[in-house]
């Protein structure tokens, strides 16, 4: 479930970060651009790994985090700073909110279209005459668990699930979910991690 982040330089300070946004909501421009170039990369890598293979290959993420990221500007006065993590949640969250609604879009029209395809089949082929397609059981079992688990990690506990999130969506070293959820060491992190994977396991389980 790991998923690759692109290279990024080291990461600044939350203090540095803060100065940056409180500037963007002041409405300068280029604060604002490079507040989001900065962490553009990042939530690109957890948008891809919510999206899933399928949706991934029908979606184009760079379109939709242009998109999301145009959003994110128009609200941005009105986020709430929380600390670096939480301006990455939030602009994570408003790129999955677009995902989620284009693959709602994408599923309706395919939906339309096989229904097309089979009335167009009934009336060349006749009844009791099977089309040619992709096993439609695992399709739909594969969207299926996809969706319970991103369902299970919105009932995680905030920190279990920025540590899932960190580590297996974002890609980030055991030194770097520490920093970022500052705890006091890679150890530590593991453990949270271990703990999160658990209860995610009894919220899929259950």
């Amino acid at each position: 479930m790991a998923v690759e982040l692109p290279n990024e330089p080291n990461r600044w300070d939350e203090a540095t970060t803060e100065v940056l946004l409180r500037s963007a909501q002041a409405g300068e421009k280029d604060a604002r651009e490079v507040l989001f170039a900065r962490y553009r990369p990042r939530v690109l890598a957890i948008a891809r790994s919510r999206l899933g293979h399928n949706l991934r290959r029908a979606l184009d993420s760079q379109d939709l985090v242009q998109e999301a990221l145009v959003e994110a500007a128009r609200d941005l006065e009105r986020f709430e700073w929380r600390g670096e993590s939480s301006l990455i949640r939030w602009m994570a969250r408003l790129l999955e909110h677009r995902a989620t609604a284009q693959a709602d879009r994408i599923g309706a029209q395919k939906r339309d279209r096989k229904r097309e395809v089979s009335l167009d089949s009934t009336e060349s082929s006749g009844p009791g005459r099977a089309s040619s397609s992709a096993d439609p059981l695992e399709l739909a079992a594969r969207g299926e668990m996809e969706e319970r688990v991103r369902q299970a990690l919105e009932r995680l506990p905030e920190r279990q699930r920025e540590v899932i999130l960190l580590r297996d969506y974002a890609g980030c070293s055991w030194e770097e979910v520490a920093d970022e959820l500052s705890l006091a060491s890679p150890d530590a992190a593991r453990m949270l991690h271990v703990r999160a994977v658990a209860k995610l396991g009894q919220l899929l389980g259950g």
